[in-house]
């Protein structure tokens, strides 16, 4: 347990190696690995020289992983429990965390040696907020990974933002269990915890019994977690057993948050706060309010003070409450850019300062706004524009099916049909007929799968994104089969 003046100094000796390993105003400090109290001690030691941690998702491939150093450049490298070497040419130096770590030939110093070695004295630096701290990657769920750049001002905006939505207070315990390497990791109740006072327990095994251990032992109080880690945790031997008396919420989103797991949080007495962010905006843009979370299970809620909202068409133009078109969101948590990509950052920032989200969405008579799908992955089917979410959650809300991923594949000329893969629960029974059976009782005609097919696991990504990509690989080739059902 480290209290922050412990911290502090861990920070500006840390701070003071870096510079002496080469790392200035503007340079980057890569982090590769699990989460870990290094990575946080990085993030603020980075800072104070006006340089930018850039963490890199440890679950890509090699190769995967040398393209985002590629992009970054890092002029150091923290490394933690790698099996494999990453080759990253431009990386003056290694520096291992936590071993064994694999590596190229060449030199390799240790974390605890050298910040045990540096100097505790105070940073000279003077930072600007429009200085680059934080350069993430998005996910990679529709095309190579782009890498976001946060400065000073996205992320101390989208921790006062938390302020004015969470109820974040000076005595909570937070567990830190969604990845670093993603903005949400640290942004979402990490980095608020610490901006308060707050204490951040970092496991240093993920499984979820042991993270159910740790909430019981730390009388953890509020939390986030993607929806495939928090059913995991339903899952969990402990999750029946564990004293969780004194947490008051627990927040989620990342991906869509399916409503048997909203209600097993809420026959634990749990409340769990659906919301809706991205690593462009750093990532808070919605939050539904507790009272609300019960009433809404699906609903993303409402953006907090220094956020605005919009739902438009395909021409820019707004959309009334009710209809679904494009979210776009501006605050001064919305990043300046994507690292060395200025074409694709004038795709998606208009000159206003509006982020187009590429996300469907519509915001109700209330005010609340429902996330639909990725505007991508719409298709026309039957005269009718479909989103393979609608279909997701149709099938998911049979008791017999555990998950389901839906992808459009072109038919006949200009249409196409949705094929569907499905995850049962232990012990079902259920047909695909009587699948459809049920799709058809739910959904319009043309959102009706044409095929669903059993499947032991859907492609997911890190944070548990469906990887439409594959699914639409998958369907291709079951439809050339002719097997439709």
């Amino acid at each position: 347990m480290l209290t922050y003046a412990e911290l502090a100094a861990r920070i500006r000796r840390l701070a003071h190696v870096l510079r002496e390993l080469g790392v200035g105003p503007g340079e980057r400090v890569g982090w590769l690995g699990p989460n870990h109290p290094a990575f946080l001690e990085a993030l603020f030691a980075a800072a104070r020289l006006g340089a930018a941690l850039a963490p890199v998702n440890h679950h890509l491939t090699v190769e995967g992983r040398s393209r985002v150093l590629a992009e970054t450049e890092p002029v150091v490298l923290l490394e933690y429990a790698m099996p494999e070497a990453t080759p990253a040419p431009s990386v003056h130096q290694r520096v291992v965390v936590d071993g064994p770590v694999a590596h190229p030939p060449g030199r390799v110093l240790d974390y605890e040696t050298l910040v045990s070695g540096g100097a505790d004295a105070p940073v000279e630096h003077l930072t600007g907020p429009d200085a680059p701290v934080l350069m993430p990657h998005t996910s990679g769920t529709t095309g190579p990974p782009k890498v976001v750049v946060l400065t000073h001002a996205n992320v101390t905006w989208n921790a006062i933002n938390f302020l004015t939505s969470a109820d974040y207070r000076t005595d909570d315990v937070t567990i830190a269990i969604a990845p670093f390497f993603r903005s949400g990791g640290s942004g979402v109740n990490v980095l608020p915890i610490l901006f308060v006072g707050g204490a951040v327990v970092i496991p240093e095994d993920g499984a979820p019994d042991e993270i159910l251990r740790l909430m019981e032992a730390c009388r953890v109080t509020v939390g986030f977690g993607n929806p495939d880690l928090l059913a995991a945790m339903t899952r969990a031997e402990r999750w029946s057993s564990a004293d969780l008396s004194a947490v008051r919420f627990i927040m989620t989103g990342g991906a869509p948050v399916p409503e048997r797991l909203i209600r097993a949080f809420l026959d634990r007495g749990l409340t769990l706060r659906q919301g809706y962010g991205l690593s462009e905006a750093a990532p808070f843009v919605l939050l539904l309010d507790a009272a609300t979370a019960v009433l809404k299970p699906g609903a993303a809620g409402r953006p907090p003070l220094m956020v605005d909202v919009r739902i438009v068409d395909d021409d820019g133009a707004e959309l009334p409450r009710g209809t679904t078109g494009e979210l776009h969101v501006r605050g001064p948590n919305v990043m300046p850019g994507y690292w060395g990509r200025p074409d694709e950052t004038a795709q998606v920032l208009t000159g206003d300062g509006w982020l187009k989200t590429g996300d469907a969405a519509r915001i109700d008579a209330d005010g609340d706004v429902w996330i639909v799908d990725r505007i991508e992955a719409r298709f026309n089917s039957g005269g009718q524009v479909i989103y393979p979410a609608d279909v997701e959650r149709a099938l998911m809300s049979h008791s017999e099916v555990a998950d389901a991923g839906v992808v459009g594949i072109p038919a006949d000329e200009g249409d196409a049909v949705g094929v569907a893969f499905v995850v049962l629960e232990p012990g079902a029974t259920v047909t695909a007929d009587q699948l459809l059976l049920h799709c058809r009782d739910l959904l319009p005609a043309g959102a009706v799968p044409a095929s669903i097919a059993f499947v032991d696991t859907l492609p997911r990504n890190a944070v548990g994104k469906l990887t439409r990509s594959e699914l639409a690989r998958l369907a291709t080739a079951r439809i050339g089969s002719g097997r439709l059902v």
